[in-house]
């Protein structure tokens, strides 16, 4: 049953107000001051009040004012207010307070009945968004730690192996999202690097991100070709795949004894290679299809050689598709720039070098795609 406290300095107002809210079957307390709702809320939580503007000590204002200030936000009642006044200063005044509706006298007991229901459905239909809200906040949470567990995030990863140095990040626009990096070793001399960005945001991505990282990684280490494994992921995501989303993937093996790269590529971007002393370029490597966009794809494999001092970059769309407030785009040519600038520094710091660089380009614009970014130095022993 709905709890109704209607304040009021006039008995008239008072009994005919719990008499209609009554015989619409509602629990009614009536008070006569605003003084006496401030000490009986310290005790007591109804649904709502009807507070009336117009009463001698505290009017109806006061009272809302003091209202406000004596109960904890989550713990606000609705406030509706009476009065005989037809000033839209008044009414401008009393919303301004935080009351939710006026209710002119004398009553149309319809009306009455009506806007107290209307009112009290509205705040809890606030409360269990809320509380809604509440759960999806704390399930995202909880799916960005999760989501962040599946990818390598111990650095430096191979502290043993002085042959590379590789560092990667994920920032994802939504707490999650649907980038994804991962490196591992297939054997003691072949290392397994990729990245990859899914369609779409939020949860779906995510998920399909996940399904995508296990199937790839499965694929690899059973050792087959970069060629190789992008088909035969395409072909197990195209088998069940009714939402139909894709993945675009950058995937290289690196023969760690003779540095040599073999690389094939989904739809992904071009990734950027420094030699010793030199700059970053782009690689433009031949793209493929991306991975579940139909079966039966064939990929095209790349060989890129790698020398002591040599660096590689890659990274998702979320960096040269970083806009500024002149929706300008951030470009691989400005990335370059930013790769340039720090050529000579360790992986972590080219990476946060590129990031700091899109940070400055973008300013206070939000970030509307997920930004992954991966570097590694190759270093091997001398022979």
């Amino acid at each position: 049953m709905d709890w109704v406290v209607v304040v009021d300095d006039d008995i008239t107002n008072l009994k005919m107000a719990g008499r209609i809210l009554s015989k619409n079957n509602m629990r009614v307390t009536a008070l006569k001051s605003g003084m006496a709702l401030l000490d009986y809320i310290k005790t007591n939580k109804p649904d709502l009040i009807l507070l009336d503007i117009k009463m001698p000590g505290l009017d109806g204002f006061e009272t809302m004012r003091r209202l406000q200030e004596q109960m904890n936000p989550s713990e606000k009642i609705p406030v509706i207010f009476l009065t005989a006044d037809d000033s839209q200063d008044a009414e401008t005044h009393g919303l301004a307070l935080g009351a939710m509706d006026f209710i002119k006298k004398p009553f149309i007991p319809d009306v009455l009945v009506l806007r107290v229901r209307h009112t009290i459905d509205l705040v809890r239909l606030q409360h269990d968004l809320e509380q809604e809200n509440e759960r999806i906040r704390s399930e995202l949470a909880m799916a960005s730690r999760i989501q962040s567990a599946m990818l390598p995030g111990i650095f430096p990863a191979f502290p043993e192996r002085k042959e590379f140095d590789i560092y990667a990040s994920m920032d994802p626009v939504r707490g999650v999202g649907g980038d994804f990096f991962d490196f591992f070793f297939i054997d003691r001399d072949h290392l397994c690097l990729l990245i990859a960005d899914v369609s779409g945001k939020g949860i779906p991505a995510a998920l399909f991100m996940m399904a995508s990282k296990i199937i790839l990684a499965d694929n690899a280490k059973s050792g087959k070709s970069p060629a190789q494994i992008l088909q035969d992921t395409n072909e197990a995501i195209c088998a069940n795949n009714p939402e139909e989303m894709f993945v675009t993937v950058w995937l290289g093996i690196l023969d760690i004894s003779t540095g040599l790269l073999t690389t094939a590529n989904a739809g992904h971007e071009y990734p950027a290679l420094m030699h010793a002393d030199g700059q970053f370029e782009l690689f433009r490597d031949r793209h493929g299809l991306v991975v579940g966009g139909m079966p039966g794809v064939k990929y095209h494999e790349h060989s890129l050689q790698m020398y002591p001092g040599s660096k590689l970059f890659v990274y998702t769309d979320g960096v040269p598709e970083a806009t500024d407030a002149e929706n300008a785009l951030f470009g691989t040519t400005r990335m370059l720039e930013a790769l340039n600038a720090h050529a000579n520094e360790s992986p972590k710091q080219i990476l946060h070098g590129v990031r700091q660089a899109v940070n400055e380009f973008v300013s206070d614009m939000e970030q509307f795609d997920d930004l992954t970014m991966m570097c590694l130095e190759y270093m091997p022993k001398e022979r």
